[in-house]
């Protein structure tokens, strides 16, 4: 098996274990990966939309990171990259969705402390 098999078989097992259910379709993604990257802020929340089980409508979910995840946003020169890394592998998504890592791989449990205010969409 290729490494490009064992990549896309691996984001397959991802996704059903994130998502709770077989993937229904596969959507390949060309990304040309800079060869450096701008630090713009450290991520404190990330909120975003999916489903899980057998529910087919779409929810919000957010995700405040521990602070010594230290999850650094940073953007590529190209427009539409914008990725969120964490240099000491902080973090991780799972099938309960994003998960803070301590130095030593076991999961972080702690209380956030940020509140999400529930905005309505307005066009600009």
């Amino acid at each position: 098996m290729t490494q490009r098999a064992r990549d896309a078989q691996n984001a397959r097992r991802l996704h059903e274990s994130f998502r709770e259910r077989p993937v229904d379709r596969v959507q390949r993604i060309n990304i040309q990966w800079p060869k450096a990257l701008a630090v713009i802020g450290t991520a404190r929340l990330i909120a975003y939309d999916t489903t899980h089980g057998r529910k087919r409508k779409s929810a919000g979910y957010e995700h405040e990171f521990h602070p010594g995840t230290r999850a650094l946003v940073c953007a590529g020169r190209q427009k539409g990259i914008l990725l969120i890394i964490s240099p000491g592998a902080r973090f991780k998504a799972n099938a309960h969705g994003i998960v803070d890592l301590d130095r030593f791989g076991a999961r972080v449990q702690w209380t956030p402390t940020l509140t999400v205010a529930r905005r309505t969409r307005s066009r600009t």
